[in-house]
């Protein structure tokens, strides 16, 4: 059963321009659909973790820029507050499977487009999480800086693997111009409340010709489109949902210049990988029941449902 909730029943609730042309015009993709325990307690629950909690928010389309985002949505302070407070234990057992697909993608980085990455490099992942693409960047010599708003995390990736992660979020720390070769986005642009600003502010402590890599959910990809609201990456936590066209203008405006786009495969425990798709299929639960049963769960399984990957410089 789903309730319509109106911004009277729930005041923590804003209405939202779009984040890449101000436009307040749009058209809804997806109607809200929330839950009947909805309050506020609920929501800052909700944002504590990478979430399991599929999309009841209300998803339109700009008319002006075709950007797909959240509107009305939860108040920002209350996003950024209630990520800080919460732990995933479920995402950090990951970490192994995550070093694996980042160890590749930095090769790739070295190889295809000729980026020199050393001990001596400058690099700064932003929303690092429990610290995975940092330790397979230390794995391959090269050191770095990781900020993570949710304390907890921040933690685990410094005791876990030594290395120099800084609570808090871009804002909160105030690096010199042109500090970094390299500025990492993983899986985190589609949940900041202002990518505008995070990028403006990565332009300016990126080096002139530096790199940015941005991993985002792409809402134009094919399964986007033939899952539909069945697409796992469309959840409440996520508040943008970029396509190649919105994200490229995105970056552009910002100061990049997009050198690659390309589908991004990423390799997780094939228990995980069915937990996380439970909301949407409930088969997936039942599988992943007998899977582990059976002693198979944790078998790496490389997937690819709509990740993109982009590469940019100033």
């Amino acid at each position: 059963m789903w309730y319509k909730i109106t911004m009277q029943d729930l005041p923590e609730l804003e209405t939202m321009q779009c984040a890449l042309c101000s436009s307040t015009d749009y058209k809804v993709v997806y109607p809200a659909r929330f839950p009947s325990h909805m309050t506020q307690d609920f929501l800052v629950n909700l944002y504590r973790s990478s979430s399991d909690e599929s999309l009841f928010e209300q998803v339109v389309r700009c008319t002006a820029c075709s950007l797909v985002y959240l509107n009305p949505r939860l108040n920002s302070d209350i996003i950024v507050g209630s990520y800080a407070e919460g732990n995933d234990m479920a995402f950090i057992k990951q970490d192994e499977m995550r070093i694996r697909t980042f160890t590749t993608a930095l090769r790739r980085l070295r190889n295809k487009h000729k980026l020199s990455l050393s001990n001596e490099s400058h690099i700064l992942d932003i929303g690092c999480a429990g610290g995975a693409f940092l330790q397979a960047a230390k794995n391959l010599g090269i050191s770095g800086i990781g900020l993570e708003p949710n304390k907890w995390m921040c933690e685990y990736a410094r005791s876990t693997y030594g290395i120099d992660a800084r609570s808090g979020t871009l804002r909160d720390h105030h690096f010199p111009d042109e500090t970094f070769d390299l500025v990492s986005l993983w899986d985190v642009i589609e949940h900041v409340p202002s990518p505008k600003d995070v990028l403006e502010e990565i332009q300016r402590i990126v080096k002139p010709g530096g790199v940015l890599i941005v991993n985002y959910p792409d809402f134009g990809s094919l399964p986007a489109q033939l899952l539909g609201r069945k697409w796992p990456f469309l959840l409440s936590v996520h508040l943008f949902y970029y396509t190649r066209k919105t994200m490229r203008k995105q970056l552009t405006q910002a100061g990049f210049h997009v050198v690659d786009m390309r589908m991004h495969w990423q390799t997780l425990e094939l228990s995980y990988v069915l937990q996380r798709i439970t909301p949407y299929f409930s088969i997936a639960g039942y599988i992943k029941t007998f899977i582990e049963k059976i002693g198979i769960g944790s078998i790496p399984i490389t997937y690819w449902i709509g990740q993109t990957q982009v590469i940019a410089r100033r």
